[in-house]
C-alpha cells in the first residue's frame, strides 16, 4: 500500500487498480468540515494512477459517526458561511459520485449523517451486518444537509427515506439491505475485502472500451431514448468488431 494523508483523509491504494480514501479523524472519524478533503488534490491523485476502482471506508472500527455537532453549533449565527460550506463539500461528493470507475463504500461501525451521506455517493455500499446507520440530525432538530435528502430517496423510494429521515431511527447492517440502503451485508471486519473483490470481479471481466462505452451510455440517462437507444447500437457494433470469435 502506498499511504498519503490530507485532513480528514488517507489516500491509500489496493494493489495496483484500486484507490482507497480511508476517513482517518480520531476513533469517530468526525466530519468536522464539510470540505473534507481538497477536490483538486483527489483529482490529481486519481489522475495519477490508473485505478478501476475506489474504496471509501473509515480508519478504525467506524465509518463515520457524521459530522462535528460541536462544529456545526458555531455556525448559528453565520448560517450563510455554512451554506457556501455545504455546497463547496457537496462538489466533492459530486465528483465521486461521476467517476468513471468502480466505487464502493466499506462501512463497519457507526455510519451517521455526513458519513452516510459520503458512502451514498458511491456505486455501491458494502455494510457489516453488525454494522449501526442512521440519520440523526431530526434529533437536533436539523435534516441531512450533504446530499442525503436528494440521493436517499433517489436510492430506496421516498416513502421509505422519509421514514429514516424523519425518524433518525438507527437500523444494522441487516435492516439496510432490505431496504435497498446497502447492497450486500458481510461479516465483521470483511466489508473492506469484500469491497475489494467486487471491483476486481467486475473490473477483470470488462475491457476498457466496454466500460467505457457503458460510462457514456450512463451519462446520456435521462436524455432523449431515441438518440441513446442508436448510441447503443452503435456501441454494440464497434464491440463487436473486437469479439474474439
Amino acid at each position: 500500500m502506498n499511504r498519503e494523508s490530507a485532513p480528514m483523509v488517507e489516500f491509500d491504494t489496493v494493489g495496483e487498480y484500486i484507490g482507497v480514501l480511508r476517513l482517518h479523524n480520531g476513533r469517530d472519524n468526525l466530519v468536522d468540515h464539510a470540505v473534507f478533503l481538497d477536490l483538486p488534490e483527489l483529482k490529481q491523485w486519481l489522475h495519477r494512477n490508473s485505478f478501476k476502482g475506489l474504496i471509501i471506508t473509515g480508519n478504525g472500527r467506524n465509518f463515520s459517526k457524521g459530522a462535528n455537532v460541536e462544529r456545526i453549533r458555531a455556525y448559528k449565527d453565520c448560517p450563510k458561511v455554512l451554506e457556501k460550506e455545504l455546497n463547496e463539500g457537496k462538489k466533492i461528493l459530486s465528483c465521486i459520485e461521476d467517476l468513471r470507475l468502480i466505487t464502493v463504500a466499506a462501512i463497519e461501525g457507526a455510519c451517521f449523517g455526513a458519513g452516510l451521506e459520503i458512502a451514498l455517493s458511491c456505486n455501491y455500499r458494502l455494510a457489516a451486518e453488525s454494522a449501526l446507520l442512521s440519520f440523526p440530525e431530526v434529533t437536533l432538530g436539523l435534516l441531512p444537509g450533504f446530499g442525503g435528502t436528494i440521493r436517499l430517496p433517489k436510492l430506496i423510494g421516498q416513502r421509505a427515506a422519509k421514514k429514516l429521515i424523519l425518524s433518525g431511527d438507527m437500523i444494522t447492517g441487516q435492516e439496510a439491505l432490505r431496504l435497498g440502503l446497502v447492497d450486500e451485508t458481510t461479516g465483521k471486519k470483511e466489508a473492506f475485502s469484500k469491497a475489494v473483490e467486487l471491483i476486481e470481479g467486475l473490473a477483470n471481466r470488462c475491457s476498457a472500451r466496454q466500460m467505457e462505452y457503458f460510462d457514456h451510455m450512463m451519462d446520456q440517462s435521462g436524455a432523449d431514448c431515441l438518440p441513446m437507444y442508436e448510441n447503443e447500437s452503435r456501441y454494440f457494433a464497434e464491440l463487436l468488431k473486437t469479439m474474439d470469435i
